[in-house]
């Protein structure tokens, strides 16, 4: 069978990469003929599957633009006997004999609650086509030819809620053999790339009167991670155990996250790969009372309301 992945921006990180990575390796012990369809050149190795892009070079930035591209991947790929898109969205087949199965990462409202009237100049020109190609998408998701694949139970309820339509639960790749719980010291970790998302501002807000080495450990592969991070580097200058670490080679991170007791998650997540890894590091886990919390961390007690400093603080201090 001919197969494409479509994903249109590489290069960001998290947890939509990890399963683009784990699609991949698990396509290289077929025999299928895969190829790969980005809109820039990924850095990416495999001797098994191609890779197609519509620019030869690498662009580390505007994501979004090149994810709202992927429209036009999926027509260079009408050959393809099925496609599979695992960056979360947004694909309609062009060839009426193909079928698409689409990775959700989301259930595609967070997007929708954007109005691109909010932007000015280019940028709205920007955002209106990429708001545009989801409800285009929203408006076709139930054509037989899309079949969906949720990261969640959460995500599966809320896509069939909105938009009556079943999808399959398959969780991202986890690798949980490389954490082992280490001797633990009394220090609080969390993980995430520096995004705004990511909630950040929200944990130094909540460690800063916590007497214990806090670390938030996170990527910057982008401009405007690379903002985010400077952000937070003005904010915690004079906080003495507040510490911000960037790009830690896999092992410098592992080692980090299996000596620390406590992990703090600040975001709502739709599934969240780092909390479960947390939890196989023995960490005990914080993590806020909403979306796909209540499946990994199906404890009440370990699950503070969502960007309230004080309660947070409560079961940080308990734990």
């Amino acid at each position: 069978m001919n197969i494409g992945i479509i994903h249109g921006f590489v290069g960001g990180g998290g947890g939509t990469e990890k399963t683009l990575h784990g699609i991949i390796q698990a396509l290289e012990q077929t025999e299928h003929n895969v190829t790969l369809y980005t809109f820039s050149k990924p850095k990416i190795n495999s001797n098994k599957i191609k890779i197609k892009t519509i620019l030869p070079l690498t662009i580390p930035f505007f994501g979004l633009l090149q994810r709202a591209m992927e429209s036009k991947l999926i027509s260079k790929a009408k050959d393809e006997d099925l496609l599979i898109q695992s960056s979360g969205g947004l694909g309609i087949p062009k060839n009426p004999d193909q079928r698409i199965i689409v990775y959700c990462h989301s259930d595609f409202s967070s997007e929708l609650d954007n109005p691109d009237s909010k932007y000015k100049g280019l940028w709205s020109l920007y955002y209106k086509y990429y708001y545009s190609m989801i409800k285009k998408f929203i408006q076709n998701i139930n054509d037989p030819r899309i079949f969906l694949i949720s990261n969640s139970k959460y995500i599966q309820n809320s896509i069939k809620e909105k938009n009556n339509k079943n999808s399959e639960v398959i969780y991202p790749p986890v690798n949980l053999e490389e954490f082992k719980p280490g001797i633990k010291e009394n220090s609080v970790v969390t993980l995430g790339r520096y995004s705004e998302e990511k909630n950040h501002d929200f944990g130094i807000d909540v460690m800063k009167d916590i007497d214990c080495d806090y670390e938030i450990i996170g990527n910057t592969n982008t401009k405007s991670n690379i903002l985010y991070y400077e952000k937070l580097e003005n904010i915690v200058k004079n906080k003495i155990k507040i510490h911000l670490s960037k790009n830690l080679q896999r092992n410098d991170l592992v080692k980090k996250v299996n000596k620390s007791k406590i992990y703090l998650h600040c975001s709502k997540e739709t599934f969240g790969i780092s909390v479960v890894e947390s939890i196989a590091a023995g960490c005990i886990p914080i993590v806020p009372d909403n979306t796909a919390h209540k499946e990994t961390v199906p404890f009440a007690e370990l699950r503070y309301e969502f960007n309230n400093i004080q309660d947070a603080q409560k079961k940080i201090n308990q734990a």
